[in-house]
């Protein structure tokens, strides 16, 4: 058990930046707020294989209310989500609500090489350049192995003045006095428990105490990026009979995916799928599962083998989730075909991704 006593000492240490650039006063003193949140399986709430009420989003909003805010949320977010997903899907889940805030988790999702950092920073310049964009404020936990992302997270949120919120040399102070243990905050693997949520919470509702007492400060200019960001204007083509740019004769299927509910089917008795467009990039969502029914399909990228050849979406990994591949990354636009030939049992494509 984690005391409320230890939940506000902890809370009151993560704080890393309020970031620069930002109408506080402004924006604090709005009697509306509407916040996002984009993350994995923590801010979904899955821990031991299902999914929690409770979830560190809708209590931070209760929060919120408490506070006289009339909050309102929105939560992208499953178990195993990488940032390109959340690029994928943050038109539809989460801009389309016009946030005043996003928070970003996505620290125990991610690896520390170049792709996902590019990944990354690829999603945070999408809700950075939008229309009156949103405060992105990235939120960085750990796992049960100390393991995080803050190599280039919190040097990111830097280089772009981004309000921070970092629990883990916090929550690593106190399990190191014996304060706690990791077992009084969450399981074996990352996922919190309910005073784990809490304490999660606890932290963003420090945040937003800590900065409605901040001044207004002029917008900074967006500044060139850390590393790179080359799938900023990612944008989902789902799966349809009428989709100008495939060509198939594959059926469609419903999937009980929250974010995903169609699919194309490709098995060896159903033909290839082809995709003919003009982009700079080209990436493919499908589903992976353990399961034996899930099969591959030999990919073709203008007519040479893509490497490497086969993607098998059987895994020992997958759960019913969905993965991604770049087939294609280039600097410029151009006419490519890509061509999805099915090798073994059921492929489900779940869409494309593009950039133009």
């Amino acid at each position: 058990m984690i005391t409320d006593t230890l939940k506000k000492e902890i809370a009151a240490a993560t704080l890393y930046s309020a970031g620069h650039g930002i109408a506080w006063q402004s924006l604090m003193q709005k009697k509306a707020l509407r916040i996002g949140f984009l993350g994995g399986s923590v801010t979904m709430g899955f821990a031991g294989n299902t999914v929690h009420d409770g979830a560190y989003p809708e209590l931070t909003i209760a929060g919120l209310r408490e506070r006289g805010y009339d909050a309102e949320g929105c939560v992208c977010a499953e178990a195993g989500m990488s940032t390109m997903h959340g690029n994928l899907l943050a038109d539809d889940r989460i801009l389309c609500h016009k946030p005043d805030f996003v928070f970003l988790e996505f620290s125990i999702n991610e690896t520390t090489l170049r792709p996902s950092v590019l990944s990354f920073e690829s999603l945070l310049r999408k809700l950075l350049t939008t229309p009156d964009p949103p405060v992105v404020c990235i939120f960085t936990i750990r796992n049960y192995n100390d393991y995080q992302c803050e190599s280039f997270m919190l040097p990111i949120a830097e280089h772009y003045g981004l309000p921070c919120v970092r629990l883990r040399a916090s929550l690593n102070a106190a399990l190191e006095r014996g304060a706690m243990t990791w077992e009084d905050y969450g399981d074996a693997e990352s996922h919190p428990n309910a005073d784990g949520q809490a304490l999660l919470a606890e932290c963003l509702l420090h945040f937003f105490d800590s900065v409605r007492c901040l001044p207004d400060e002029a917008p900074a200019p967006l500044p060139e990026p850390w590393l790179g960001a080359p799938f900023i204007g990612l944008r989902f083509i789902r799966p349809a009979a009428d989709c100008t740019v495939v060509e198939t004769d594959v059926p469609l299927v419903q999937r009980s995916h929250p974010y995903f509910e169609k699919a194309w089917l490709l098995t060896p008795d159903s033909g290839a799928l082809t995709i003919t467009v003009n982009c700079r990039a080209l990436m493919l969502f499908y589903e992976t599962h353990s399961l034996s029914e899930y099969g591959r399909c030999a990919i073709y990228a203008d007519g040479a083998p893509f490497t490497p050849p086969v993607i098998d979406s059987n895994s020992i990994y997958g759960w019913g989730n969905a993965r991604f591949a770049v087939i294609i990354s280039e600097d410029a636009s151009a006419a490519h075909t890509v061509q999805l030939q099915p090798e073994s049992n059921s492929f489900y494509l779940l869409g494309i991704g593009i950039c133009d």
